[in-house]
């Protein structure tokens, strides 16, 4: 009997340990520049939902999910849903929900699906109107997802050899 079931990833050890390092490392660079611009050493640096970003972008840099314009469109869009939703609905609860489903409906149909973009909708609902009103969340998760993309392309294609992007593939 087997209780290790199959590897949803199909990496090497060493692709394994690289994805590790690589999570580790852009998320100390995102960290660490975000901190160096931040104007509320208070308020949060990094929003949380980078460390999905970068589990999707470094292990599995050839999904669909960890292009480009998923990355960036998904999580832009989601954190615009979220603020909206932050300032125009005072109920937390209605606020939350409104923002996961009208970020995963934007995502949808802008063609842009990145599922930890819809973390990103409740960053401003879960951190309050003082920090949404200031636009601090949006800067912050635009820089967070700038640094990403660059160190995506660096590290994937340059460091590991990846195809990243990816070509686009042509329907027949």
């Amino acid at each position: 009997m087997n209780l290790i079931p199959v590897d949803p990833v199909n990496l090497s050890l060493k692709g394994k340990l690289l994805s590790v390092v690589s999570c580790f490392s852009v998320i100390l660079i995102i960290a660490w520049v975000s901190q160096q611009f931040s104007l509320f050493s208070a308020y949060p640096m990094l929003t949380a939902s980078m460390g999905a970003s970068a589990v999707i972008v470094f292990v599995t840099p050839n999904s669909p999910l960890a292009q480009p314009w998923p990355l960036v469109g998904g999580q832009l869009v989601s954190i615009l849903i979220g603020i909206a939703c932050s300032q125009m609905v005072s109920d937390t609860t209605f606020a939350s929900a409104f923002a996961v489903s009208g970020s995963l409906l934007a995502m949808l149909l802008l063609r842009c699906f990145h599922p930890p973009g819809a973390a990103s909708a409740l960053a401003p609902i879960m951190s309050g109107s003082s920090i949404t009103s200031l636009g601090y969340v949006l800067l912050s998760v635009g820089l967070n997802v700038a640094i990403m993309l660059v160190l995506a392309i660096v590290i994937n294609r340059w460091l590991l050899c990846y195809e990243y992007p990816i070509k686009s593939r042509q329907r027949a």
